[in-house]
């Protein structure tokens, strides 16, 4: 017989966290609610918000224009299955904004975006091998999951699965190769020219800046084997530029992979780019072979497309990235002059609108460098004592709503933590 067990959510959902993200239990709390760039737990504690959802509320918690559209938009309806008359207008602002968008279809999650590109490149090319970086994040899927977290010693290629129950068939069309490194990813590139079928890359991966010459160089390497090259801008897209990392480094994809920031807080992402490509998903197309299925029960869903628009319609009207730059940038230094006061050595890698903690002064440049670093997770964990919602030993995102006096308070609270951190030994 069932027992009520409300006042223990931990017996309900397993490990008492959404997904893999969970605080450890002496700064472990529960959301109650969240405004601007503050969030408020369930024990009356206001915190500093520089996790931001994972990213989609760049604009803040509950920007008013985002509410009032989802309010009005839900008096409408929050689904049809049908076409609506929100998503057509998102996906022309998506393709006057992002370089490579030539036509958009929407799906629920980042990692849905990034699954449908390979399977678009597989079927547009008529090969089955795809190529990622070491360390790169895209998503939950079972492709996506080789590499990003390798044990020590595995020599590229070789795609070991980061999670049980992926099966060793989809391992063995899965290459990796470190981040940064053209040669070597040309030398394996060009060694499976004829089985490839796209290069997918996270053109800031994580927090680590690609080197001159390093994203051309894929956008070549792809012309030259007829390979398609698929960007995972989840993170990037609307944040760094209007028109996304693409946009700052001048270099067009085939495809590529929106999230976060334009569901505006709801379930949202896009597979964009060219029209040839994305039209292999049209039903019932031409029966040649590559047509491709892509559906889902909440695709385009209006409720989330109508908080998308008012976010991206916010971030063009206020230039977002800019301002983001701006408030990230006087992060960055008020976190570098507490680390100048305490003699202790640090970088803060990756852009200013999502910049990343690490202390020593080693080059930063692929997943292995950056797993040698120092991130200690007791840094977050002070920063959290304190206050200031972080995710230890990760990026720290910033929104177009943090004040300058929420910096200095972050900056206060960093000063103390590096102490604390410094003091017990964890930065030698």
């Amino acid at each position: 017989m069932k027992t009520n067990t409300l006042s223990a959510p931990a017996d309900l959902i397993p490990g008492n966290c959404l997904g893999t993200f969970k605080l450890p239990d002496d700064v472990f709390f529960v959301t109650e609610r969240a405004a601007g760039s503050n969030l408020w737990t369930t024990d009356g504690r206001k915190l500093i918000d520089f996790v931001l959802g994972s990213g989609p509320m760049m604009i803040g918690h509950a920007h008013p224009r985002v509410v009032a559209a989802i309010q009005e938009q839900a008096t409408r309806g929050t689904t049809y299955y049908a076409m609506n008359d929100v998503a057509p207008r998102l996906a022309a602002r998506i393709t006057e904004l992002v370089p490579c968008a030539e036509a958009v279809k929407f799906v629920s999650d980042g990692a849905e975006a990034t699954f449908y590109s390979l399977r678009l490149a597989r079927a547009f090319t008529g090969r089955d091998l795809v190529l990622k970086f070491e360390g790169g994040y895209h998503g939950h899927h079972d492709y996506a999951l080789h590499g990003f977290n390798p044990p020590r010693g595995v020599n590229y290629p070789a795609a070991r699965p980061d999670s049980a129950g992926i099966p060793a068939a989809v391992s063995g069309t899965m290459l990796i190769a470190p981040y940064n490194d053209l040669d070597a990813t040309s030398q394996l590139a060009q060694s499976v020219a004829d089985r490839l079928a796209a290069i997918i890359v996270e053109p800031i991966q994580r927090s680590i800046l690609p080197r001159s010459g390093f994203l051309p160089g894929l956008r070549d390497l792809c012309n030259r084997l007829g390979a398609l090259l698929v960007f995972d801008e989840v993170v990037t897209g609307f944040r760094v530029a209007l028109g996304g990392a693409q946009e700052v480094f001048g270099v067009e994809p085939d495809v590529c992979a929106l999230g976060k920031v334009i569901g505006g807080g709801l379930p949202l992402a896009a597979v964009a780019g060219r029209r040839d490509v994305l039209e292999l998903t049209v039903p019932g197309r031409v029966g040649d072979g590559r047509s491709v299925f892509l559906s889902g029960t909440l695709n385009g869903n209006p409720l989330a497309a109508a908080a998308g628009l008012a976010t991206l319609e916010v971030i063009v009207e206020e230039d977002a990235p800019a301002r983001l730059i701006e408030i990230g940038t006087a992060l960055i230094k008020g976190f570098a002059e507490c680390a100048r006061k305490l003699s202790v050595p640090l970088q803060m890698i990756g852009p200013a609108a999502f910049p990343d903690t690490v202390f020593g002064e080693d080059e930063i440049h692929d997943y292995r460098s950056y797993l040698a670093s120092n991130r200690p997770k007791q840094f977050g964990i002070e920063l959290l004592k304190r206050d200031i919602f972080v995710h230890p030993a990760s990026k720290l995102y910033v929104s177009t709503v943090h004040t300058g006096e929420q910096i200095e308070l972050a900056c206060e609270a960093a000063y103390d933590a590096m102490r604390t951190v410094r003091d017990s030994g964890l930065l030698g």
